[in-house]
C-alpha cells in the first residue's frame, strides 16, 4: 500500500471483531482497511471454548480461518503494524502506524479488545490463560 492511501472504514484491530467488522463491510463492497499489531490478548491460551462450532480450537486456529475468510472479499485490505496516532472527525480520519504511514478513511472503527493488566508477580504472565484463569465461560468447565 502506498502512503495517504483512502479507505472507506479503517479498522483497529484485526482480531475477531475487526474481522466481523471487516467482513461485513467487505460484502457491502466498501474499501476496508484492517489494521492489526497481532498481539491478541489470547495469543498464549491454549484452546478456547463458548465459541459455537469452534469449541475447543486455538484462538489462533479461529483467527487464522477468518482472516481467510475476509481475504476473499477484494475490497478489504490488511496493514500488519501498531496504530500509533489518530486525528479527525466524521468522513476525515487519519491514522498513523508505525513506523510512520498515514492512511485516511471516512469511518473509523476501534476493535482492540481488551488488555489485561497482570500483577507484579513473577511467573504470573506466563500462566494467563494457562493455569491462571479469569473466565469461567472459557474454562470453567475444565477446571
Amino acid at each position: 500500500m502506498k502512503k495517504e492511501e483512502h479507505f472507506d472504514t479503517i479498522i483497529i484491530g484485526g482480531s475477531y471483531s475487526g474481522l466481523a467488522a471487516g467482513m461485513a463491510l467487505g460484502r457491502a463492497l466498501k474499501r476496508v482497511l484492517i489494521i492489526d499489531s497481532n498481539t491478541p490478548c489470547n495469543r498464549q491460551t491454549p484452546y478456547s471454548h463458548n465459541f459455537i462450532t469452534n469449541d475447543g480450537k486455538t484462538p489462533a486456529e479461529m483467527a487464522s480461518v477468518a482472516k481467510q475468510q475476509v481475504q476473499a472479499y477484494p475490497t478489504v485490505h490488511f496493514f500488519n503494524g501498531l496504530a500509533v496516532q489518530g486525528s479527525g472527525t466524521n468522513n476525515a480520519f487519519k491514522i498513523t502506524v508505525a513506523p510512520g504511514e498515514t492512511f485516511s478513511g471516512d469511518k473509523l472503527i476501534f476493535a482492540t479488545g481488551i488488555k489485561d493488566i497482570m500483577p507484579n508477580m513473577d511467573g504470573f504472565s506466563d500462566c494467563w490463560g494457562i493455569s491462571v484463569l479469569h473466565c469461567p465461560y472459557c474454562h470453567g468447565y475444565e477446571v
